[in-house]
């Protein structure tokens, strides 16, 4: 504590040295910096530094304006008016007035004022009004009036502190006393902010900030520099500086637009050597089946979770498919059962015709080749080429055979130069290229990629989408990265729940903002999908044919 109670912070900070700590960031645990973070913060870190200069010290800002502020301030409100009216009244709120400390720091009060007026956005809690406790207006009674001549017949007050005392009790006695001289208006007591785990994981985002670096601090094109309730996964996602591009006008315009995006596709679909591929890797034969067939597959875990609840997906000869889907949707539970890892609940697999069975594993895995995100998870022999040649060694081949394998598989993914290197020396574009031949040196007729694209920059992550296009093996591709599925697939589906939630061409369901918003998938900052023409199919059996 600053003051008025044990421990004192200097104490605590001696403490943590004494127990060796070498770098300490001190966390204010106020809601808005006013004098006590933005003087005695830095008073008692000097003070730190002169007792210990041999460790580092950083301070931390206030929690601030932050939307888990606001989801427990919403919470507090309704909880208060469940309380006073029952359940049925936690929906006709009609107003609040939020209370807090008050200050002479016009930094403290503009930021109370701003997460007032971002409480009454959008959440159903009727006219919400600032006021403060001491030192600045309004006043509690100068709110609690407003609101009354706006209207209100019933008014919750909100103690916008985080610690019960003397000012929560204060603030609850002048309610009290304003409502017996109103009784017109219900007014009902909510409490103060408190305990709460999503303040506790606030202290923590404040706490790397300071280690890391605040985004408002190194970005300069930041859409947004601090996170703000409905945007929280825009901080820190880069502006478009480029101008857009103008209006094509007039015939021969358009035509020689065309003409030079008719060239560049055709560059881009040209096989070369080396990345070029096309060359080494043999295109997936027809069997006279779907390449994948799964029909009511159900999957539960041991302890009841259902994984998979019943998906159909049927994927032609040669083509490439991309699942989308949040987190825990059950992606990567279905493509463990496409090469049999995991024993399935009910339901049937089968590839390129052949069910997966215990008496057909060795089949099916021959023919399905799989590469984890991870390419750790694959890599382990002491060379590249060592491990390029594990697969087709392991199937019988050998020799100078097994030497033309491996070397064509490395030249499929680039990566012919570095085959006596130790897969620990790439970088990660590298080594998941590398895990990327490992599999397609064992010929596979179906290519599964889990997360292919994950933390790559951008020339690794072009690198590996011009291997993957030159194929000509049936892909399934398991994505976050929807620009991706957008560039690589012309189908997708869409996994959520264990269920197809979606599927048909992937333009089309990118560009359905209700269907993305309801599956918890958006689009990168400033990307517009334009929709086809092809209207997007119902949940069921995806058909994708060539």
């Amino acid at each position: 504590f600053l003051e008025l109670a044990e421990p004192p912070v200097d104490a605590a900070v001696d403490a943590l040295v004494a127990d060796g700590a070498t770098d300490v960031v001190a966390v204010p645990y106020v809601l808005f910096g006013a004098g006590h973070l933005k003087d005695d913060g830095p008073a008692v870190l000097d003070r730190a530094r002169r007792r210990h200069p041999h460790v580092r010290f950083r301070l931390a800002r206030d929690l601030g304006v932050h939307p888990a502020v606001l989801d427990v301030a919403e919470d507090r409100v309704r909880g208060a008016t469940t309380a006073t009216t029952g359940p049925a009244g936690g929906e006709h709120v009609e107003a609040v007035v939020a209370i807090g400390r008050g200050s002479t720091d016009p930094d403290a009060c503009a930021d109370l004022v701003k997460l007032v007026r971002l409480l009454g956005d959008g959440r159903g809690l009727g006219t919400v009004e600032p006021a403060f406790q001491a030192m600045s207006t309004p006043t509690l009674e100068g709110a609690l009036e407003r609101a009354r001549l706006l209207g209100a017949t019933r008014v919750t007050v909100l103690p916008l502190f985080l610690f019960a005392g003397v000012l929560v009790e204060r603030i609850a006695e002048r309610a009290a006393t304003w409502a017996a001289e109103h009784a017109a208006v219900v007014v009902a007591p909510a409490a103060h902010l408190g305990v709460d785990p999503r303040l506790a994981a606030l202290v923590v985002e404040r706490q790397r900030e300071a280690r890391e670096g605040d985004v408002r601090m190194n970005c300069d094109v930041c859409a947004y520099r601090v996170r703000l309730p409905g945007f929280e996964d825009k901080v820190g996602t880069p502006l478009s500086l480029a101008p857009p591009e103008a209006a094509t006008r007039g015939w021969r315009a358009r035509r020689a637009a065309n003409q030079a995006a008719s060239k560049a596709a055709e560059r881009r679909e040209r096989p070369r050597v080396g990345l070029g591929r096309r060359l080494g890797a043999p295109a997936s034969p027809d069997r006279g089946a779907p390449a994948i067939e799964v029909t009511g597959l159900r999957h539960t875990w041991p302890d009841g979770t259902v994984a998979l609840a019943g998906v159909d997906l049927a994927v032609a000869n040669r083509d490439r498919v991309a699942v989308l889907g949040p987190n825990g949707s059950g992606k990567t539970t279905l493509v463990l059962h496409l090469v049999g890892a995991l024993e399935r609940t009910a339901g049937t697999v089968a590839v390129g015709g052949t069910p997966v069975s215990k008496g057909t594993l060795a089949e099916v895995r021959r023919r399905v080749g799989l590469v984890f995100q991870d390419p750790d998870d694959q890599l382990f022999l002491p060379t590249v080429r060592d491990d390029v040649a594990f697969g087709p060694s392991a199937q019988g081949l050998a020799g100078d055979d097994l030497d033309a394998r491996v070397s064509a598989a490395l030249d499929v993914v680039g990566l012919a130069d570095l085959a006596d290197r130790a897969p620990h020396q790439l970088s990660l574009g590298e080594r998941r290229r590398a895990a990327l031949a490992g599999v397609l040196a064992t010929h596979p007729e179906v290519l599964v990629l889990d997360e292919p694209t994950a933390n790559l920059d951008p020339a690794s992550r072009r690198d590996l989408v011009e291997v993957v296009r030159g194929l000509q093996v049936t892909t399934l591709v398991v994505t976050h990265d929807l620009p991706l599925a957008l560039e690589l697939c012309p189908k997708s589906v869409v996994l959520d729940r264990g269920r197809i939630a979606a599927d048909g061409p992937t333009a089309g369901l990118l560009a359905n903002r209700d269907l993305m918003a309801a599956h918890r998938l958006e689009l990168p900052y400033g990307m517009v999908v334009a929709p086809p023409t092809v209207p997007v199919a119902t949940p069921g059996h995806v058909r994708a044919e060539r």
